[in-house]
């Protein structure tokens, strides 16, 4: 009768750890009391197994409330609540004072209620009712037919069963240690290094939030980009605005650095970090018009490098690491998108970067071609498509660069230099409403005037209700004592502007 009981407690493990990727957080000295856990999220976060002679309820109550106190010490600990457990009891005969049902309720507590304790017996004269509940309860599916053998069973049955569970476990927890012992954190230290040493640089040279500073030292700019400065694309990865950014990238990378680089070896890792960073700074550059900087695409790409363990072996992913750092991730997605100036289409092509890039290097002893072959593809169309999005993107924007560089040489008045720049950007094609206007205005400082009209007209061709255009008309006009012809431009400047004094004050001197 015992060894019946003995051979279900061992078969229900076997099956749970072995068949349904349980893991083993516990198991006493006689292996007749182990606390499992499943790799992914269940109904019950925790199943307790005990394999024990019971023979007053009493024994269970007490049992329960240990069991209760003890998982109570791993919320206070820092275990992350709410616990649910659910409590197995082996026994091959009820108690004398019979429990009327199957499942017997149990403890409830812990910090604000967090600890929920479910026990259920199985006995040998409700094997089959008991097995059934368990499936329920566990929403899994067990082979009934080997837990309830008819065969004759003796010791050795049990301890082969016993031997298989222990040593599946330790191959587990051995193939797991492995994949984080391929290399010790060497770039990750020289990344940190680097970026230390050149926010200094920055706060030395104008400080890590100047624009121009930022600039100059290689932070993704889309209109210099677009001039074919593409090394910008790299540049951003070792640079930082302002010093929490740097704060809260390099704790990032101290902590997830490492373990990539312990995974995939430190030259893999290199290739990962950067390909990252490169794609995080392409996205960026197709979706985001604003200047930005900092490792974050890289560091996100070591989530993405971390999340393809969920592809190569999705038990020790969730068994290790893979809850946490989905919520890790999803929530700094999700404060990308509610926090102003984060550049979150960075984060995510860092993510799909490093993601890819893993693909094509796989881990250490995995040479899987046709996954190598996605990754490889994967990271060109991302690249080289979104690099030519990016362009097209750039295109359209890159005349509001160049008036805002003519505006500013005006202000300047460096109006030859700015005459010459306005010129040049107009003759490639690059020109606005805006570029013309400036240009006209460079133009008229030199004495220009012709070409001052000519641009002039431009605009008011495209665009009849840019008042500005008709307003430097009429001056011009007026210039050459063609009254008639500045009193049209100025009447329309004031169509567009009517509440304009100074539109209204040249009409009134040249209607006198």
């Amino acid at each position: 009768m015992a060894f019946e009981q003995d051979f279900v407690y061992w078969s229900l493990v076997e099956q749970l750890v072995v068949d349904q990727n349980y893991s083993i957080l516990a198991i006493s000295q006689d292996g007749n009391e182990m606390v499992i856990q499943p790799y992914r999220k269940k109904q019950y976060s925790i199943i307790r197994l005990r394999r024990a002679d019971v023979d007053w309820g009493n024994t269970l109550a007490v049992d329960i409330e240990q069991a209760g106190r003890r998982f109570e010490q791993l919320v206070r600990n820092g275990v992350r609540g709410p616990i649910t457990v659910l409590n197995i009891y082996f026994s091959p005969l009820a108690p004398v004072d019979d429990y009327p049902d199957v499942f017997v309720k149990g403890y409830s507590g812990g910090r604000k209620g967090n600890i929920d304790i479910t026990s259920m017996m199985i006995r040998n004269d409700n094997l089959e009712e008991s097995i059934e509940k368990i499936q329920q309860a566990m929403s899994i599916q067990l082979d009934v037919e080997n837990i309830l053998s008819e065969k004759e069973i003796n010791a050795e049955d049990i301890q082969s069963i016993r031997k298989k569970v222990i040593t599946h476990q330790k191959e587990m927890r051995d193939a797991e240690r492995k994949l984080f012992q391929n290399g010790k954190p060497f770039f990750t230290n020289i990344f940190l290094a680097i970026q230390i040493v050149m926010f200094l640089i920055l706060e030395f040279n104008g400080g890590s939030t100047n624009t121009e500073t930022l600039i100059q030292y290689g932070a993704k700019f889309n209109p210099l980009i677009y001039e074919g400065e593409w090394w910008r694309f790299v540049s951003p990865i070792l640079l930082h605005i302002g010093f929490l950014h740097l704060l809260m990238n390099s704790f990032a990378l101290f902590y997830i650095g490492p373990a990539v680089e312990r995974a995939y070896g430190k030259w893999k890792f290199l290739f990962i970090y950067l390909v990252a960073g490169v794609s995080g700074s392409i996205v960026s550059f197709a979706f985001s018009p604003f200047l930005s900087a900092g490792a974050s695409g890289a560091i996100f790409g070591c989530f993405g490098a971390l999340l393809y363990l969920a592809v190569y072996n999705r038990k020790v992913f969730f068994r290790t690491m893979g809850s946490n750092l989905l919520i890790v991730v999803g929530i700094n997605l999700a404060l990308g998108f509610v926090i102003p100036n984060i550049d979150n289409a960075g984060h995510i092509g860092g993510l799909i970067g490093g993601f890819l890039a893993a693909l094509v290097v796989q881990l250490p002893h995995q040479k899987k071609l046709l996954i190598r072959l996605i990754g490889i593809v994967g990271t060109v169309v991302l690249i080289f498509g979104l690099f030519q999005y990016g362009m097209s993107q750039a295109k359209e924007q890159y005349p509001d660069y160049i008036a805002l560089q003519g505006q500013e040489l005006i202000q300047n008045e460096k109006f030859e230099e700015a005459y010459q720049y306005l010129s040049k950007s107009i003759s490639d094609n690059h020109n606005s409403n805006d570029v013309l206007f400036l240009a006209s205005v460079a133009a008229i400082q030199l004495q220009k005037y012709d070409e001052a009209i000519d641009y002039l007209e431009r605009i008011i061709k495209v665009d009849d209700s840019y008042h500005q255009a008709h307003y430097n008309l009429a001056l011009l006009y007026a210039n050459q004592q063609n009254s008639d012809q500045a009193i049209e431009e100025v009447t329309k400047a004031l169509k567009y502007d009517p509440d304009n004094k100074k539109y209204q004050a040249l009409k009134d001197e040249l209607t006198r």
